[in-house]
């Protein structure tokens, strides 16, 4: 056996699915795994000693002990194989990986393999992940992000002995010292046995540390291949499954850090300097960006504590590292080395003000940010204020709406209104219209005290005491949101987390069903107020009389009198993007048929999901198509339109309020359903049309109409109930009555 692949595991069942499998498609197949499984549920553990492999593996239970090193050291006794490989459970390899280590490790005790991090599964990641990384990375929108800086780090010469090439590239590819790890390296068993090369298991959060550098220390056997072997899966649920990383307990984590590195200097002393360099330099980084800062929030026990151990390390520093550091890194350390916990502290804050200072000076979306939270969140709440938003400002629409019209209607005079719209729009009554992100935004944000929103708020907005935050949300999903998701593409990789936070601000949140209220209260992790009303965009849907409204908007729109409508609502696909939140769109429809077909009888509206960025020509369809997809108000196409073609937008639950015909254009079915997101319900046993997969298809059943009502009547009544009982016309009437009073 030449590698046994150690992979401590702790009930992630979502994640080792792909560990596992990038193992069965290892180039090379001469290995054996070796899975420990930490304290996991009886029930996992058995479905894992049940699943099939095509290589060898062993299920161990981890009873002596608890943790990554006390599992690693049981699957180092167990092994088998001339080496040893350490796979975290949530992390997976290059196919090629095994076979790229092994052509190396010829008369070597180490071979190390470039490692990637990525917050995506196998299939996205190889779909599109690696680009969506990128743009994460460009946007700094991750916690841990590693430093683009190469402050400090040591020169490497061409004629240097691969042992401190490959010392220095694993320091420093990692934002602190605190990264070194042991994963995907390949290290040879009999080489560990002999110098009792083990974890030390009363190391919590950072057992890699003093490990690495130990069995890199005691060895000039060492290589690195230089391509990336290793995918670093980062956690994008960080509420209910962080990684070690992720969890907050940053006492320890400063103490262990601290006593790893106390116990690396011993080490490299002896070795080449720049090693000791090397790791001091990134310790400097530890120390300002971590240990120092601790000081400002930490109780004074617990401060004292952190201080007493911290002291040990700054005298240890080399000059080198140290005349490396930047200025502000020079003086702090300089007085934390006289000083006590309070003045460094004092040091830490005046520098950060310093560069908050700098900021706002220099940059209007920082001074902006900065009077929000500290002017304008303090001034008076304005008890008669609302501000309305809808879809993050892009127009007059959907819930916010009508619940705006429904105040000025019964309550006149009685608010004070706020609109927050990035264009110029006619407003039906008296109401401030502010840009969004503006100096006006940030000030009337502070100091309203309602807030009707259909989509997220800021991450940075702050929830005043006394204030009252309406979500109003927008659409029965189709797609799983949030805490239902595994993959987040569509959205930066901690979305769970933001959402997380920002719905703790929500005083109520709307539900137009029951499917709703019981998908929103687990996919946002919400326990708040639920008004179980039905949407207010809805309500125009049930009037008594659409006639007039319906002709009013025709006219908007300069559809043809006497002409049918078709409305066509797709919406986008999470692997088809410019970059984030801009998604490309193929049109798959073919106009030119449907107009040759249906031309003399129909018209076709056309209406893109926002996110969409293309825009669409359609002038050579000149009176048979026209693009709706910057009407602001989606409610008023449904209610002109005479049959509703859709894929996977959740569109069809809004419009089945109609009670009108549906079709389902799903020509990309298994590939939106097994691979991009997932749906909530099951498609070919719930929806109330078929689904139709080519345009002749979707003539066809335009021009067979009754027969298609006739064949899926049964279906819709059961859908309506289902998705439409609660509605009934008066949602903003309940939910005003139910925030606002009577």
């Amino acid at each position: 056996m030449k590698v046994s692949v150690i992979i401590p595991f702790h009930n992630e069942e979502r994640y080792i699915e792909d560990c596992l499998e990038s193992l069965a498609e290892q180039t090379v197949q001469d290995f054996e795994a070796i899975v420990i499984c930490d304290h996991c549920e009886k029930e996992i553990v058995a479905r894992l000693r049940e699943k099939k492999v095509t290589f060898p593996m062993t299920v161990l239970e981890l009873d002596d002990g608890e943790g990554v090193a006390a599992a690693r050291n049981m699957g180092i006794r167990n092994s088998q194989g001339e080496y040893l490989l350490f796979l975290d459970s949530d992390d997976y390899l290059e196919v090629y990986a095994l076979e790229s280590m092994i052509e190396r490790s010829e008369g070597q005790d180490i071979v190390y393999g470039r490692r990637r991090r990525t917050w995506y599964g196998r299939t996205v990641y190889y779909d599109n992940g690696q680009q969506l990384d990128e743009q994460n990375s460009a946007a700094s929108d991750t916690e841990d992000a590693e430093d683009a800086e190469d402050s400090g780090m040591p020169e490497i010469m061409e004629n240097d002995a691969e042992w401190i090439r490959v010392f220095c590239h694993m320091v420093k590819s990692n934002f602190t010292f605190s990264g070194l790890t042991a994963l995907g390296i390949l290290i040879r068993r009999e080489y560990v046995i002999e110098n009792e090369f083990f974890f030390e298991e009363d190391y919590k959060y950072f057992t890699d540390l003093p490990y690495v550098v130990r069995i890199m220390c005691n060895t000039d056997k060492m290589i690195e291949v230089r391509k990336v072997l290793y995918l670093k899966r980062k956690h994008n649920d960080p509420i209910n499954m962080p990684s070690l990383s992720q969890i907050s307990d940053e006492k320890t984590k400063l103490l262990e850090a601290i006593r790893a590195y106390l116990d690396i200097k011993e080490m490299v002393k002896p070795h080449e300097e720049r090693a000791e360099k090397a790791i001091d330099c990134k310790f400097i980084k530890y120390y300002v960006r971590k240990i120092a800062p601790f000081y400002i929030t930490a109780s004074n026990e617990d401060s004292q504590e952190v201080y007493k151990e911290a002291a040990k390390c700054l005298p240890l520093i080399t000059k080198g590292a140290k005349k490396k550091a930047m200025h502000y890194s020079r003086r702090l350390i300089r007085c934390s080395m006289k000083k006590g916990t309070e003045r460094i502290a004092k040091k830490v804050r005046r520098h950060s003000s310093l560069q908050t200072l700098r900021r706002v000076l220099t940059s209007r979306a920082a001074c902006k940010k900065y009077l929000y939270r500290k002017v304008f969140t303090k001034m008076k709440l304005e008890e008669n204020m609302v501000i309305f938003e809808s879809f993050f400002g892009r127009n007059y629409s959907d819930s916010p709406r009508y619940i705006f019209e429904y105040l000025n209607e019964h309550y006149p005079g009685k608010y004070k209104y706020i609109w927050i719209l990035n264009k110029k729009e006619k407003l039906p009554y008296p109401a401030k219209r502010i840009k969004r992100f503006t100096f006006r935004y940030f000030y009337y944000m502070g100091k309203a005290k309602y807030f009707v929103l259909n989509g997220r708020q800021p991450r940075y907005f702050i929830k005043r005491e006394g204030s009252v935050f309406l979500e109003t949300w927008h659409g029965t999903p189709l797609k799983k949101l949030v805490f239902d998701m595994d993959e987040v593409t569509s959205a930066a990789p901690l979305y769970k987390k933001h959402v997380y936070i920002q719905s703790r601000s929500w005083d109520y949140l709307v539900a137009p069903n029951k499917f709703c209220s019981e998908t929103f209260r687990r996919c946002f992790m919400y326990d708040g107020n639920m008004l179980e009303t039905g949407y207010p965009r809805n309500d125009i849907l049930h009037l008594e009389d659409k006639s007039a409204l319906s002709a009013e908007i025709k006219g908007e729109l300069g559809i043809p009198e006497g002409k049918k409508v078709i409305l066509y609502a797709p919406t986008w696909r999470d692997d088809e993007f410019y970059g984030s939140g801009q998604y490309k769109f193929t049109l798959k429809l073919d106009l030119e048929k449907m107009q040759k077909e249906l031309g003399d009888e129909y018209v076709v509206l056309l209406r893109t999901h926002y996110f969409i960025v293309d825009s669409l020509d359609l002038t050579s369809f000149d009176g048979f198509a026209f693009n709706a997809s910057k009407y602001d108000d989606i409610a008023r196409l449904y209610l002109i339109s005479d049959i509703l073609i859709t894929d996977y937008s959740s569109v069809f639950f809004d419009y089945a309020n109609l009670k009108r015909p549906m079709l389902f254009f799903t020509y990309d079915l298994e590939k939106y359903r097994g691979v991009l997101r997932g749906f909530y319900i099951d498609v070919e046993e719930e929806l109330p049309g078929p689904m139709l997969f080519t345009t002749e298809e979707i003539i066809d059943a335009i021009k067979n109409l009754p027969q298609i009502e006739a064949d899926y009547k049964e279906k819709y009544d059961v859908f309506y109930e289902k998705y439409c009982g609660w509605e009934d016309g008066n949602s903003s009437k309940k939910i005003v009555e139910a925030v606002f009073g009577k």
